[in-house]
């Protein structure tokens, strides 16, 4: 992924920091952020939350490579989000870390699982039940997918899809040792048949 196919994070960058200053910050309807790494110098950053949205809207959301444009010109490429905080109560972002990535080293993310085909016990009157709705791989930054794509058209009763059944895209390894269970067919319990009582009468019979 070439830097200028990025998108833009448009942000401010600041000379103080701290929690007074992070307060202010919120209050005035801002994120206070930070972006580090390789090659780069701690920046202290304040963020409209309509502008980072944008990011997270992206087809790769929190795994979207970026850049960070600022005032007077300047531009800081090759950007992923690292971490943030989110307010327990309000559900709104408190404040994130941004780290500039090397493009060439691989890194460790997690991405949605997703699954196609209708499986063989879903026609036969299971369901389908995704036990892994994300994942977690290893790749370079431009190689990280959207998704890894789980083919479950011939799981049938009770039938397990594992990790090790994943069939990896392009510059994508598992970022994990143990194998386990992604997706696995439940069927319906069988309804019990009640035995006929032995003192009962037949019908017809005197």
């Amino acid at each position: 992924m070439e830097a200028q196919q990025n998108p833009t994070l448009d942000a401010q960058a600041r000379s103080e920091t701290g929690k007074g200053v992070a307060r202010r910050l919120r209050a005035d309807g801002l994120i206070p952020a930070v972006c580090y790494g390789i090659d780069t110098t701690n920046t202290p950053l304040a963020i409209n939350p309509s502008e980072f949205d944008k990011i997270l809207a992206t087809k790769r959301r929190q795994n979207t490579v970026f850049s960070i444009k600022l005032d007077a010109g300047k531009q800081i490429d090759n950007v992923m989000l690292r971490d943030y905080q989110v307010d327990p109560i309000k559900r709104t972002l408190l404040h994130a870390d941004l780290m500039v990535v090397d493009m060439k080293e691989l890194v460790d993310v997690v991405v949605p699982v997703e699954s196609i085909g209708r499986p063989l016990g879903v026609r036969m009157g299971g369901r389908l039940r995704l036990v892994r709705p994300e994942i977690k791989v290893q790749c370079r930054p431009g190689d990280i997918p959207e998704s890894i794509v789980i083919d479950v058209n011939e799981l049938g009763p009770e039938s397990v899809f594992m990790a090790s059944d994943v069939n990896w895209p392009a510059g994508v390894t598992p970022g994990f040792k143990d194998n386990f269970a992604m997706a696995r067919i439940i069927m319906p319990r069988k309804v019990a048949v009640k035995a006929e009582d032995p003192k009962a009468k037949k019908k017809g019979k005197k």
